[in-house]
């Protein structure tokens, strides 16, 4: 098997993981959210949406598009991380799933769409930042100062910390598309 197959493979297992993954941890948030009494229709509607949108990723990757299929994984996951960011603020603990879209793509796509992922979410977070800071838009969760002055850069250090250890492994392991 050439290295290009074995990578798109392996790319394929991790499509699939990442979506039956996520699509698991949707629904226990839900649970959670039915037994506390928390759960809204519309909440149910956009999980089903997002299941759906996961359902047919995985699909996409199982017929063989699998850079297709990793670019709308990507896509949709850092979308709903960084919007998500935005409205509630740095404060938010949601902000490290922004690993999720990360990883994929390093894995999934390669060195330089990983590190261009990575570089996206690390100026998403400094403009919240500084958007809160000159209070252009105040967060649900509300702006502190250490969003601006400690959260964007310990979480710039750890996106770029990240982004380069996993990409450095793929290098060193000769993984095809990470070069």
């Amino acid at each position: 098997m050439s290295q290009n197959t074995q990578h798109e493979t392996r790319s394929t297992g991790l499509i699939l993981l990442t979506c039956a993954a996520l699509a698991t941890a949707l629904v226990a948030v839900l649970l959670v959210w039915l037994i506390s009494g928390d759960l809204e229709g519309t909440t149910v509607i956009g999980g089903l949406v997002f299941v759906a949108l996961l359902g047919g990723i995985a699909a996409l990757a199982r017929k063989g598009r699998v850079k297709l299929a990793a670019w709308l994984l990507v896509a949709l996951m850092g979308l709903l991380v960084l919007a998500d960011s935005a409205a509630f603020g740095l404060g938010s603990p949601s902000i490290i799933a922004y690993l999720i879209p990360m990883v994929a793509a390093l894995c999934a796509l390669g060195f330089a769409a990983g590190i261009a992922v990575t570089l996206v979410g690390c100026a998403v977070i400094w403009l919240i930042a500084i958007a809160g800071w000159f209070q252009w838009y105040q967060p649900w969760a509300g702006f502190a100062e250490s969003h601006l002055t400690y959260n964007a850069p310990v979480l710039t250090v750890i996106f770029l910390l990240v982004a380069v250890m996993i990409g450095w492994w793929n290098r060193a392991r000769g993984d095809a598309g990470t070069r």
